[in-house]
């Protein structure tokens, strides 16, 4: 079945596809709009205040395990939304290089993730795309959720993938 993606540029080493379907807005961000929160994994820049509900911010380049680059001024941020069994809506700010664009493609004939690539990476990705001669991930937006919100279903193994704390 033919899908909508978007097309994200995450890093200059990293470009992404995610389903339409999860993407609430995007969102232009200034350093000192994020509030650093102490001890949570340094993928997590902290929380901003979006239309009085807090929003997690998630530094992608870390998330994947890629050396980051230094962020743009203004940040540029994805955020997702993700609508949980019993209706409750989970949102997170995912910060992006670049928009590309908006593309259609068939799940089914997706690329396997190579085993060379990190654990980290492999359990985000559902299978690589390539696009106008780029190879794009196309992220498990489930799996991102699960990982950073333990109460989702993560298991200790799956945090242990990312590197990221459940306690």
């Amino acid at each position: 079945m033919i899908q909508e993606y978007c097309r994200l540029r995450v890093s200059s080493l990293l470009r992404i596809a995610i389903p339409v379907d999860y993407v609430d807005e995007v969102l232009q961000l200034q350093s000192q709009d994020i509030s650093p929160i102490p001890a949570v994994h340094p993928c997590l820049l902290g929380v901003t205040n979006q239309r009085g509900s807090l929003l997690w911010v998630l530094h992608l380049e870390k998330f994947f395990g890629i050396q980051p680059m230094p962020l743009a001024k203004p940040i540029m941020a994805i955020a997702l939304r993700l609508a949980m069994p019993d209706g409750e809506i989970r949102r997170l700010a995912c910060v992006v290089m670049g928009l590309e664009e908006i593309i259609t493609l068939d799940p089914q004939k997706l690329f396997p993730v190579p085993d060379k690539l990190p654990p980290r990476s492999k359990s985000l990705l559902l299978g690589l795309a390539k696009i106008d001669g780029n190879t794009y991930g196309i992220v498990n937006i489930n799996e991102i959720f699960r990982i950073l919100n333990p109460d989702v279903g993560i298991s200790e193994e799956s945090a242990k993938l990312v590197g990221i704390s459940t306690a």
